[in-house]
């Protein structure tokens, strides 16, 4: 049982690491605009019967973005805390679906 501890210890930092890593990345994605920080993002969505959206629009960390070549462009203003909220993303609540408006 003893000689356990230390395989799970080195498990525990990997798991760590990891995780850290991929926060790192996460958190980067939306502030800064390079490769490959820019494939980086919480969620690709058709945004076509929304005025004024961008579409497809994809949520970043800091900011909503639409897609350029397969990558994040044409980005909104840099925001911290950006919130998944269509109405107030877009400003309207003309083509989005009721169960977003609250």
């Amino acid at each position: 049982m003893a000689a356990a501890r230390p395989i799970l210890g080195l498990v525990s930092l990997i798991i760590l690491a990891g995780g850290i890593l991929l926060q790192l990345l996460v958190i980067l994605s939306g502030a800064v605009a390079g490769n490959p920080l820019d494939l980086v993002y919480f969620l690709e969505a058709t945004t076509n019967g929304i005025k004024g959206a961008r579409n497809p629009t994809r949520w970043t960390f800091f900011s909503i973005c639409a897609v350029v070549n397969g990558r994040n462009g044409n980005c909104g203003a840099i925001v911290p805390a950006l919130p998944f909220d269509p109405p107030r993303n877009f400003g309207t609540t003309s083509g989005i679906p009721a169960p977003f408006i609250g």
